[in-house]
């Protein structure tokens, strides 16, 4: 029987078709891209990695000079483990709307980007992306306990020269949303800043986070809407990224309840979100940062006006899209320049 004559349970076409029998039919919007181990014209190189065969996971590394050791002996560049967007539901770090971002921010900021993999819903609900972001971040920590220990033969020759002191974690809308639950638990009980040494996390970087709630202010339904971010895509989203029975004020998408919670220790990495004027999701976006910022968290905003949820992945050369960047980078390196 074809895939047409199945019942449908699901119909987020044409991203993802989850039928009533458990199969799912997803279909890559955006091309892929292959890896580059020689630098391109953008002066990055690239190339993938496996970080868990049994789970499938894996990552594509980013490299904003010439892979040879002997260029990277000469300088320590940071390190941002990153995660790509697509609603927890499709992309991958060979996605071009990924590739292309991972591609500049590496450039801009003279940083190594990891971009992590992460299975997808429905066949794996949350919190699966989660549980492989965390594999990502302790796969990272054991290079840095490798390169502490001048075991260099045990890494990934590219991360040899890499500094462990300033690593960060960042995302894109779902994949923020990934970064943040990171650094929530990396950085509260039963896991602390100490427990990553010699890594050191130096912040997270959220560009368009997914966070949302189970209800919708007017000023939220008003909003621009478009392919990218619109409320009938969250609300059929959630469906198959959630696990069954739980709606969207579930604290995988909604952080806000535990973020105002009176009288709970709370921290995070000093943070970067970035939003934009046309996006629906700014509305709460806001509404969490403030009440993380209350509960004691350092974080910074940048609305980009014009433009809409994930713009940089049809714009990539916009002038929006080059500012992003350039804001990045300068998060990154804003304790480490030459005065």
């Amino acid at each position: 029987m074809g895939s047409d004559d199945k019942e449908v349970e699901v119909d987020m076409a044409p991203h993802v078709r989850l039928y009533k029998d458990g199969t799912v039919f997803r279909q890559n919007t955006l091309p892929l891209l292959p890896a580059s181990p020689e630098p391109g014209e953008d002066g990055v190189a690239s190339k993938d990695i496996t970080l868990d065969a049994d789970r499938g996971l894996w990552a594509r590394v980013f490299l904003p000079s010439s892979p040879s050791a002997s260029d990277l002996t000469h300088k320590k560049l940071p390190v941002i483990l990153y995660f790509h967007g697509g609603g927890f539901i499709f992309g991958s770090p060979d996605w071009s709307g990924s590739h292309m971002f991972c591609a500049g921010v590496a450039k801009r900021s003279e940083s190594i980007i990891v971009s992590a993999s992460y299975r997808l819903a429905p066949e794996h609900r949350l919190p699966a992306a989660f549980e492989d972001g965390f594999s990502a971040l302790k796969w990272l920590h054991s290079q840095s306990l490798h390169q502490s220990e001048g075991k260099h033969e045990l890494m990934d020759s590219w991360l040899v020269s890499a500094d462990f002191s300033r690593c960060f974690i960042g995302g894109g809308s779902a994949g923020a949303t990934i970064a943040y639950h990171l650094g929530k638990t990396a950085f509260n009980t039963p896991y602390s800043a100490a427990s990553w040494t010699p890594m050191c996390i130096t912040g997270l970087v959220l560009v368009h986070p997914g966070f949302v709630r189970g209800s919708r202010t007017q000023e939220e339904l008003d909003c621009y809407q478009d392919k990218h971010m619109n409320w009938n895509m969250v609300e059929v989203c959630s469906k198959i990224i959630l696990p069954r029975g739980s709606g969207m004020d579930n604290s995988y998408l909604n952080p806000l309840p535990i973020a105002s919670s009176p009288g709970s220790p709370f921290t995070l990495p000093k943070s970067l979100v970035l939003l934009a004027e046309n996006d629906a999701l700014r509305f709460y976006i806001l509404e969490c940062v403030e009440a993380l910022k209350h509960a004691g968290c350092d974080i910074d905003t940048v609305m980009q006006h014009g433009v809409g949820h994930v713009f940089f992945i049809d714009q990539p050369d916009s002038l929006q899209a080059r500012h992003m960047l350039h804001t990045i980078a300068d998060f990154i390196n804003e304790d480490h320049k030459i005065l």
